[in-house]
């Protein structure tokens, strides 16, 4: 049920608030969610304002243990294995033209505590699609609202994907188009609540919702009679008690 999910923000009134929905999006849970946001597309040209709110809230992010104080927002990814995998991605992704605008830094090198990271991929060529499960947020500058469409759509998954900004019918062309069964406006990627349909298509799911109604498609229909007190009786086939009784004498 994975993931390589777009966040599209475009004419968006509030940079403030995309920004914050973007680290929500991205960073919650230290991006260890199927549907946390991986790829934030915006138009080229009116994109520096919002990626620089969003790596002045990333820098003020606290990276800690559950316990520690003060609280942090997110803890570390699953293991040492995980961390590692995440480091190289991001170093192959910088060596083949992506421009980090902040690192993945470890703050040890034998526990899998990751600071957030945003890097510019719009420069690499045959960028992989696959879900980098982390506190990774890859930029891609487009020039029009179809390319950010096509881009959202550039991949093998589909389980979420977010527009912040726009018009009620800017959003109706998103919806409308973008490949993904959880489909949200001004909201974050990875706020899919239990009580509504949830799944996706490609490597993302089969097309078949989930959650609330898992149930249609678990279970089998059945068909019941029901009375209040029983009540039964053969009228054919069973023999006279009394020749029953003679048979066997």
């Amino acid at each position: 049920m994975g993931g390589n999910n777009p966040l599209v923000v475009w004419d968006s009134k509030d940079i403030h608030s995309a920004a914050l929905i973007a680290v929500q999006s991205a960073f919650m849970s230290a991006g260890q969610r199927c549907t946390g946001a991986r790829r934030l597309i915006v138009e080229e040209g009116k994109h520096e304002e919002l990626v620089q709110a969003i790596a002045k809230i990333a820098d003020r992010l606290i990276v800690d243990h559950p316990h520690a104080t003060p609280a942090p927002f997110m803890g570390p990814v699953i293991d040492n294995e995980a961390a590692d995998r995440l480091q190289e991605a991001f170093l192959d992704l910088m060596g083949r033209g992506g421009r980090a605008i902040r690192r993945l830094d470890r703050k040890s090198d034998d526990r899998p505590f990751l600071t957030p990271a945003i890097i510019d991929v719009t420069g690499v060529s045959n960028r992989t699609d696959s879900e980098l499960f982390g506190p990774i947020l890859q930029i891609v500058r487009v020039p029009d609202f179809d390319a950010a469409i096509a881009e959202a759509n550039a991949t093998r998954y589909g389980l979420a994907a977010s527009l912040v900004g726009g018009s009620p019918e800017l959003y109706d062309r998103f919806w409308a188009n973008v490949r993904a069964g959880v489909i949200n406006w001004n909201k974050p990627t990875n706020g899919a609540p239990s009580n509504a349909p949830f799944g996706g298509i490609g490597l993302s799911g089969n097309h078949r919702p989930s959650a609330y109604y898992a149930a249609d498609y678990c279970a089998y229909p059945v068909t019941s009679s029901e009375a209040e007190q029983p009540r039964a009786s053969i009228g054919v086939g069973l023999r006279d008690p009394q020749l029953a009784n003679e048979i066997e004498g």
